[in-house]
């Protein structure tokens, strides 16, 4: 009894520290983060007039960016835009990242480092070079009149295209890095013993490889999907403001109407599906047990 007792007292005691060197970084939490989150939740319930937040309790702002048709054409462009560069990213990558996986110990980390090179220049820079290239003067319509293909050059920026190419580059290696390090966990005996079997290449893909590296994919679809449904300096750069995503409308909102609570209002939408995709993907991660052997 005596032990048992004094086993009690010393995990309390454990229990006590561990609660007091947590204390500072919840309390930097708490003001970082949790703080300026309730005040703007706060203000998204008021009303704005010539840019000021005028006082008083409304859900004026929650019934125009929910029940409006305008607003629900919006949420369906930004999501079926973030699903595309997804797929795009997932088709693209996982080959790169296969090779990557496979290639020999003394090259992985010089292939990692260029794969992750595009990931240290500022996503302006990188944007901007995309509208370099897919402008009406840019590189790609230059190319293609002086070999005769077209006549007039093609409207390449400034609209969906624009959006979706760039964004596929800029988000890309999120994806194959994913998909790296999954691909690298692999146990190669599942492989050799499906080619023991007989197992055609591409069977051996879908019913061997494939699942096993599905946590890989699953992880980087959610981080590119997730990247892509907040993307702003990408969307603004190459699609420009007719076209219809939800940041560029946040942005409209808050910068040139100066409706600040209604651009929270959405800005809240935004976190809460960003949210919920997350809390799927862990969910159905637990449940079927995704990419075990």
């Amino acid at each position: 009894m005596a032990a048992a007792s004094t086993q009690q007292t010393a995990r309390r005691r454990r229990l006590l520290t561990a609660a007091l060197l947590l204390c500072p970084a919840l309390a930097l939490v708490l003001a970082i983060l949790i703080v300026p989150l309730v005040e703007l939740i706060q203000a998204s319930f008021h009303r704005a007039e010539m840019g000021v937040i005028k006082p008083g309790f409304t859900v004026e702002n929650y019934e125009t960016v929910l029940l409006s048709p305008l607003y629900w054409e919006i949420y369906a462009k930004t999501m079926g835009a973030a699903a595309l560069v997804t797929a795009l990213c997932a088709i693209l990558g996982y080959p790169v990242a296969a090779h990557l996986a496979r290639a020999r110990k003394s090259l992985q980390p010089i292939l990692f480092f260029l794969i992750a090179a595009p990931l240290l220049i500022n996503t302006v820079v990188r944007s901007y070079g995309w509208l370099l290239m897919l402008g009406r003067k840019g590189v790609v319509n230059t190319i293609l009149e002086q070999l005769g293909i077209i006549d007039q050059p093609l409207a390449l920026s400034a609209n969906y295209i624009g959006l979706i190419v760039g964004s596929t580059q800029v988000f890309l290696p999120f994806m194959i890095l994913s998909v790296a390090a999954s691909l690298q966990g692999i146990d190669r005996r599942y492989l050799e013993s499906a080619d023991i079997l007989g197992a055609s290449p591409v069977y051996r893909f879908i019913t061997v490889e494939l699942p096993l590296a599905a946590p890989g994919l699953v992880a980087g679809s959610v981080l590119v999907f997730s990247l892509m449904l907040g993307a702003f300096v990408t969307p603004l750069m190459l699609g420009g403001t007719a076209v219809k995503y939800l940041s560029i409308s946040v942005y409209t909102d808050a910068l040139v109407l100066f409706n600040l609570p209604r651009a929270i209002a959405l800005s809240m939408i935004l976190l809460v599906v960003v949210a919920g995709v997350y809390a799927v993907q862990a969910r159905a991660s637990r449940k079927v047990g995704i990419g075990q052997p």
